[in-house]
């Protein structure tokens, strides 16, 4: 006769609560995490601006300016080449150029490194501009790009209101 897994863990003295925790951690890396498709489940970006679509375009294709920008050093000329798809509004291709030519002109200063590290909450023992790393250069500057989406919506938003106060009605 078979002795169960509970019995032959007893019979061998070993308790089972941290055999069983490795076993489930064990399993958990056995199965493949599920990687869904990026364009699956993803909503068209609007042919208008709006400060939603705005930020993920920053956050997505913003990401991939500073990526190949600061980690693959790649040339300006080689992203201000790139093909934008058929669909592309016309409002993403012009943010994403715009990013592109300020992501290879801009420079980080010790006023904006205070700014960011005072937004995170701590402004202790701070790099200076040029001590930075990748990683907190990239940062900094996707708060910048995120940042332009507001004064992008500031800009769009005042003519639009100027527009409705024109055509409100009279009460």
């Amino acid at each position: 006769m078979l002795f169960s897994t509970h019995t032959r863990l007893r019979y061998c003295g070993v308790d089972k609560a941290p055999i069983w925790a490795a076993l489930l951690l064990l399993g958990a890396f056995m199965v493949p995490s599920a990687q869904a498709d990026p364009g699956e489940g993803r909503e068209p970006t609007p042919q208008t601006f709006n400060v939603v679509a705005c930020y993920r375009v920053a956050q997505n294709e913003g990401r991939m300016v500073a990526w190949a920008r600061w980690e693959k050093h790649f040339p300006v000329e080689k992203l201000r080449s790139v093909e934008f798809g058929a669909g592309t509004p016309p409002w993403v291709v012009d943010r994403i150029q715009a990013w592109i030519l300020d992501a290879y002109t801009w420079q980080v200063t010790d006023d904006q490194v205070q700014q960011w590290a005072m937004e995170l909450g701590n402004t202790e023992d701070l790099p200076r501009a040029n001590g930075l790393t990748v990683h907190q250069t990239i940062a900094i500057w996707m708060r910048r790009i995120s940042r332009q989406c507001d004064d992008q919506q500031a800009r769009v938003s005042a003519p639009e209101s100027v527009v409705m106060r024109l055509h409100a009605p009279d009460l």
